[in-house]
């Protein structure tokens, strides 16, 4: 079953939307990393933050998610628009009893880079506080974009009772002219609906509906996407990753090992060059 991001805005409230289910997407990057439990809930809420700020973004701007906390837990994610995805996670030895073992980040830092083809880039960050993902995303858009935000998010690892591994998240933005009131009843009506375990179980049209029934008016769709995990890596790429090296470097590490192979971070691909690799792109 793919997964799907459903965008709309809430004419009533002056809100953009997001839903989306992300368990393929998320489950993929969890198997390609080996992430244990928590971790994999990190990263899945990493990847649905990314998805997020990319809705609101124009054009084919991408964003990506960092962030690294005190105990070296952290996580990397990409997206543009339509929820082509990527993204990386490695974990901490955190002693017995440790807090932060219980899917709470640690103090750090959060950052946050837009770019397209045809601008420069823009980066943003937050410092991390010692509370759940969620919270320092709604502390990134507060204090790096000044935006009015609600969001929710609920990942079930796979050793969660009764449940299979799922990733779903919700994401309400503020439109210019949304009032105050707005937000104090959307924000009431959203919280108390996520906390609803049978809210999460269901699927996304029915999450859908569920939510229009709880505020009481019609949310208008905009479109449906299908996010899936994409990685860009190719060739050409780490071809010109040992160009920067040199030649010198690289004939080098061709004397000691007989090849150069680099594998992608993100899809855990193996590109391997020989000397005659190696001899054609420096003379090319």
């Amino acid at each position: 079953m793919s997964d799907k991001v459903i965008l709309g805005i809430s004419n009533t409230h002056h809100y953009r939307f997001t839903l989306v289910d992300l368990t393929e997407t998320a489950k993929e990057a969890m198997f390609l990393h080996s992430l244990n439990k928590e971790m994999s809930v990190f990263l899945s809420k990493t990847m649905m933050g990314s998805l997020f700020l990319a809705e609101m973004t124009k054009n084919q701007q991408k964003v990506s998610i960092q962030w690294k906390d005190d105990s070296n837990k952290q996580a990397l994610a990409y997206s543009d628009r339509y929820g082509k995805m990527k993204s990386v996670a490695y974990s901490a030895n955190l002693e017995e009893g440790d807090i932060r073992n219980e899917f709470i980040l640690g103090q750090g830092i959060m950052k946050v880079i837009r770019w397209d083809y045809d601008s420069d880039t823009y980066q943003s960050y937050t410092n991390l506080v010692e509370d759940t993902f969620e919270v320092n995303f709604i502390k990134y858009l507060t204090e790096s974009e000044q935006i009015k935000a609600i969001v929710g998010m609920e990942v079930f690892p796979f050793d969660f009772p009764g449940n299979d591994f799922s990733a779903k998240g919700i994401f309400f933005e503020a439109l210019p002219d949304a009032p105050e009131e707005s937000f104090q009843f959307l924000n009431s009506k959203i919280q108390s609906l996520v906390k609803k375990e049978a809210f999460w179980a269901l699927g996304l049209d029915e999450m859908f509906q569920s939510l229009q029934t709880e505020i009481g008016s019609e949310l208008e769709i905009l479109s449906n996407e299908s996010p899936e995990f994409l990685c860009d890596c190719s060739r050409h790429k780490v071809a010109d990753i040992i160009a920067s090296l040199g030649k010198q470097e690289a004939d080098s590490i061709i004397d000691e090992f007989g090849k150069i192979e680099i594998t992608c971070e993100f899809c855990r691909t193996a590109y391997q060059f020989d000397s005659f690799d190696v001899e054609k792109f420096f003379n090319q």
